[in-house]
């Protein structure tokens, strides 16, 4: 996290004042004429690679039925000098998911499934446990919305190469507990996306990689892209690079949420198909009305959705205004590679942005946004105001300075907000922030470099933070332009130990771990009133990453995982056997050493 914050705010610094400027903006953005907006974003590009050390990195924007650009940056493979282009083959991450539900929708256009019945029915493999009575069955709908409950993710054997194949997962899932009821909140699940395409092997009796292949990327004109559990060795797919050095890319086990490999030209095939509505060169691969369900708000009703933010695997928002439609995308991030696909059906705009670093996180979100604004400008003349800076200091507020002190379980692990005189400073993994109220009445985050220089720790939208309740629990929500997006922590309140989880405190190790990503070990404790997990997971070679989580007893042995939200609510057991001290989380087993 330190190297982090330090990269931010010298990438803030250096935004400050660098020399070299953008291209010269023209009085008036012809329409049709996307001149400029190659120009400037060839100039962002060049910028953000430098700024984040991204190795590579293609483009390619779409304007209805026409590619009007498509380009590669910097190299694919370092050391044999090989450059991107827009046929580069990438991981293309969680875009998949568009691709797999796409396919579901598909049977159900054939009256061969039903979204709103059991998944069950379909995929009798399956079955999980569940604290919760009458809450209602898992449906293909719900999987699709991540309105399922189901955890995020199963860890062990995920990654790596020796990963169990993803039909193995249904079974799997009989000794774990849904984090959530249905339809409760959105809780991202790369797992229910498994269970999807597992679904698809069950109902059409054809493998998955196959089934998307022949039914929705060849007829779409994707003629290069494929879905493995790897990237081929093939000249034409790209390395991956971790923090500047070239790695192996991992085998992912959960293919139909993760396992498209693609370059910007395929993807831009698919968005062309899109705006034909769901009609390409290969035929009628999704009906209209299909289509259009897929890009309607699905979710906003349930208890803790603080608006509607997801159609059938689209995400959707309307970050552009009421003129210019609902944005629809899918963003994709990998050990070592980050993409971005964002559409504007109603103007039939896309853009497609690819990279294979893991320093790339952020700058492909970021890239991709103001390409999608320029080529709207240069469409339709329709404009977007700047994103605000916000300068203007005003006072804590008197009743936060009381309630937001304390623990809260974040989306990134344990953080603790103290008090200090009439103002507030967040602590996460040693690094200290302060909590500064701006005038849109937010909170924002400001990181002191080297504890002299103030940089306030913005992303383009300057997100803003605020305490709620809701639903009796109380939650920092992050606010984007004015609006709600996400409760991204929850408060932590002390509790007594309950005596039976005393015999359960100690260091446990990982005893059924095999290659890639790999939970080393768990460290139970009881300190400030919370119970306490600390984990250490391994993900590329070299690199640890440390997390603090608050877990909540839920009976002598077993606990949840604290907070709302993807990763939480997911249950931890301790048990004897044999003698012997156990743990397991997330398909791990571990013994007690310490």
């Amino acid at each position: 996290m330190k190297k982090k914050t330090i990269w931010l705010a010298t990438v803030a610094i250096l935004i400050l004042t660098a020399c070299a400027s953008s291209p010269q903006r023209p009085a008036q953005i012809k329409g049709d004429d996307y001149a400029y907006t190659r120009d400037y974003l060839r100039w962002m590009i060049d910028k953000e690679m430098k700024d984040s050390d991204i190795a590579g990195l293609s483009i390619a924007l779409v304007d209805d039925q026409k590619i009007v650009w498509a380009e590669g940056f910097g190299y694919v493979d370092k050391v044999n000098k090989i450059k991107a282009t827009p046929e580069t083959i990438y991981r293309v991450g969680s875009i998949t998911k568009l691709f797999t539900a796409s396919a579901v929708m598909q049977l159900a256009e054939q009256g061969r499934l039903d979204i709103d019945q059991p998944l069950q029915d379909y995929l009798p493999q399956f079955s999980i446990k569940s604290r919760f009575e009458d809450s209602g069955p898992i449906t293909p709908r719900n999987l699709m919305t991540h309105h399922s409950g189901l955890p995020s993710n199963l860890i062990n054997r995920m990654w790596g190469d020796e990963t169990a194949h993803f039909t193995d997962v249904a079974a799997a899932m009989k000794e774990e507990y849904v984090a959530y009821p249905p339809n409760t909140i959105f809780s991202y699940s790369n797992l229910g996306f498994t269970l999807l395409g597992h679904l698809l092997e069950e109902v059409s009796g054809t493998p998955y990689a196959n089934h998307i292949e022949e039914q929705i990327l060849r007829p779409a004109g994707m003629k290069q892209a494929y879905i493995e559990a790897n990237l081929r060795d093939d000249g034409r797919s790209s390395k991956g690079y971790f923090m500047k050095k070239e790695h192996a890319t991992p085998r992912l086990r959960d293919m139909p949420a993760g396992s498209l490999n693609s370059s910007v030209v395929d993807l831009a095939h698919f968005a062309q198909t899109i705006f034909a509505t769901g009609r390409s060169d290969g035929g009628q691969i999704l009906k209209p009305e299909t289509l259009a369900q897929m890009q309607q708000y699905q979710d906003g009703d349930a208890p803790f959705d603080l608006a509607p933010s997801i159609g059938l695997a689209w995400f959707l928002d309307d970050r552009f205004g009421e003129e210019a439609g609902l944005v629809a995308s899918h963003s994709g991030g990998t050990l070592m590679f980050f993409s971005e696909f964002l559409t504007l059906p109603k103007q039939k705009l896309a853009v497609v942005v690819l990279a294979n670093s893991n320093t790339a996180f952020g700058a492909v979100g970021e890239i991709a946004e103001k390409a999608l604004k320029l080529a709207l400008e240069s469409k339709t003349g329709i404009t977007n105001k700047e994103p605000v800076e916000f300068k203007q200091k005003l006072p804590t507020l008197a009743e936060d300075l009381e309630r937001l002190p304390g623990a809260w379980s974040s989306v990134i692990g344990l953080l603790k907000i103290d008090r200090g005189g009439d103002q507030l400073k967040v602590e996460l993994d040693g690094d200290r922030f302060r909590l500064v109220r701006r005038e849109d009445g937010y909170y924002h985050l400001q990181y002191k470099l080297l504890g002299l220089l103030p940089i306030d720790l913005q992303g383009l939208e300057n997100p803003g933070f605020a305490y709620q309740q809701i639903a009796g629990r109380e939650v920092v929500v992050v606010y984007i332009d004015g609006q709600p997006f996400s409760i991204v922590a929850e408060k932590a309140k002390p509790q007594p130990l309950p005596p039976a989880w005393e015999q359960h405190l100690g260091r446990y190790a990982t005893t059924n771990a095999r290659g890639g990503v790999l939970l080393q070990s768990i460290e139970l404790s009881y300190q400030e009133g919370l119970l306490q997990a600390k984990s250490r997971i391994k993900t590329i070679p070299g690199v640890e990453e440390i997390t603090t989580r608050v877990l909540v007893p839920v009976n002598d042995n077993e606990a949840v995982i604290h907070g709302l939200g993807r990763g939480k609510g997911d249950t931890v057991r301790f048990f004897e056997r044999n003698g012997e001290s156990l743990a397991s989380y997330s398909g791990f087993l571990l013994r007690r050493v310490e």
